[in-house]
């Protein structure tokens, strides 16, 4: 195996690996996955909130449905390797097609390699399993089609239908009409023919977003979501990104890296390039979830800076034979270190029934001791980030919150944090709501517990995660 075939190669099989490593998140994905199942089960998407009692009966627009019944299908057929192997897939294809557009603009091997690595670097606390990686991965789709448009116009129409599926996928599907329309602005710029195609490219992708169960108001969501106050106010996701913590630190630092690139060029960068960057740096800036797609953006606007007229001869280099060789081991040492990784191996972690050390965000102790306790009309008051993993592991137990920030009400928030703060009133809200079991969470909220066992709860449990307690009444 030559050198060139192993750069590439590590481009894709590093991200890959890193994602085979890493745990899955529960806080997100275990209520798509429930979601994915009841649609799986009923051919239908869920309309109004069933499973919180602070939310019941509110309708609840259910977006990302597409990604959740693919979710819970694989979660069905394959188990949680299943879901292992589709964030790899998902992650592979992502920085696979970023490696791919270096390469087609005349980067070498390494250089498309190490560029597609740092991407890479810098979006990976963006890469957990949930929806908006498939969102990526459209994104992707979107940047290769437009890659070789002036080459092959005819396959920007492909966009359109790629834009169909992310709006029933993610929320992010507005980026498809963005990213069209920054490359109209190139086209102009450059007096490129097919300026007009892109254009109406662009449009007829706006409007393609609206094939889906809720029509035009698919737009409403994307635009709403990211600027309600319930949910900008209170989850740190959707706050601006700043330098204290490492997806920060990790996105001013690469701006600061492409801004001394384009300082350093010692020629002046055309204004749509400019254009596109500050775009998706304003996305990242704007909130941590918008960091996600800085990084593949900024990739792709550095190849632009950077790539190799069309018909330049690259220099073959001839390796040894030793070396060859050598590579072919490096190969097949990470496939089978991938293959040793993979959650099919692992025993079962007790509590929450799933392979050893894959899910994160999920209490087992706690779990098991709720399976053991909980009783037909219990109330579960549950620590927001565990809600989606307690109403996945155990689905008939009403929890206060979930991740799906949108639906709550204001008011349901301020009693939320009304009762975990112990401001006055606290114990009468949780009567109001017939809260019949507490769980608190072990970082921090010793004062919560001292609070209810002078209240009358009765403790049961404790584990390094955390407590639980039952109401006096409980039997």
């Amino acid at each position: 195996m030559s050198l060139t075939r192993l750069w590439t190669f590590l481009a894709i099989a590093l991200p890959v690996l890193a994602a085979l490593i890493a745990n899955v998140s529960a806080v997100d994905l275990t209520y798509h996955l429930r979601a994915g199942g009841e649609i799986l089960d009923t051919r239908a998407i869920p309309a109004v909130d069933t499973w919180t009692f602070t939310a019941v009966g509110q309708p609840w627009y259910d977006q990302q449905w597409g990604a959740q019944a693919v979710l819970a299908l694989v979660s069905r057929l394959f188990g949680w390797t299943g879901l292992v192997i589709l964030r790899a897939a998902l992650t592979g294809f992502v920085f696979g097609v970023v490696a791919l557009i270096a390469r087609r603009r005349g980067l070498d091997a390494r250089l498309a390699a190490l560029l597609t690595l740092a991407a890479f670097a810098v979006a990976a606390p963006a890469l957990a399993l949930r929806p908006q990686l498939f969102g990526m991965a459209c994104f992707a789709l979107v940047l290769l089609l437009l890659t070789d448009r002036r080459a092959h116009p005819g396959r920007v129409w492909a966009i359109p239908v790629v834009v169909v599926l992310w709006a029933n996928l993610h929320g992010s599907f507005f980026l498809g009409p963005v990213v069209l329309g920054l490359a109209w602005l190139e086209d102009l710029h450059d007096h490129a023919p097919l300026a007009r195609r892109t254009l109406a490219t662009a449009l007829v992708s706006a409007a393609a977003a609206c094939l889906t169960p809720a029509g035009p108001w698919v737009w409403s969501y994307a635009v709403g979501l990211s600027l309600n106050p319930a949910v900008t106010s209170r989850i740190t996701e959707w706050q601006p990104t700043s330098l204290r913590d490492v997806p920060g630190i990790l996105f001013f630092a690469s701006a600061l890296a492409v801004a001394t690139l384009l300082a350093r060029r010692g020629r002046a960068t055309p204004w749509p390039t400019l254009a596109w960057f500050a775009v998706f740096f304003a996305i990242g800036a704007y909130a941590v979830r918008g960091v996600a797609w800085w990084p593949i953006a900024a990739a792709i606007g550095i190849v632009e800076l950077i790539a190799v007229p069309a018909g330049t001869a690259r220099p073959e280099r001839t390796e040894p034979p030793f070396i060859r060789r050598m590579n072919v081991v490096v190969v097949a040492l990470l496939v089978l270190v991938s293959v040793a990784l993979l959650p099919v191996w692992r025993p079962l972690e007790r509590g929450l029934d799933t392979p050893l050390a894959v899910v994160g965000n999920a209490p087992p102790g706690i779990t098991g001791e709720l399976r053991t306790i909980a009783q037909p009309g219990d109330r579960l008051f549950n620590p927001q980030p565990w809600g989606s993993w307690f109403e996945y592991a155990l689905p008939a137990l009403p929890v206060v919150l979930d991740s799906r920030i949108e639906l709550f009400q204001p008011d349901v928030w301020d009693a939320y944090q009304l009762v975990a703060s112990g401001g006055d009133g606290w114990q009468a809200q949780l009567q109001r709501w017939g809260v019949t079991i507490v769980v608190v969470a072990g970082d921090g909220d010793a004062a919560f517990a001292a609070r209810l066992t002078e209240a009358g709860w009765r403790h049961v449990y404790t584990d390094s995660d955390g407590q639980v307690f039952l109401s006096a009444g409980h039997s």
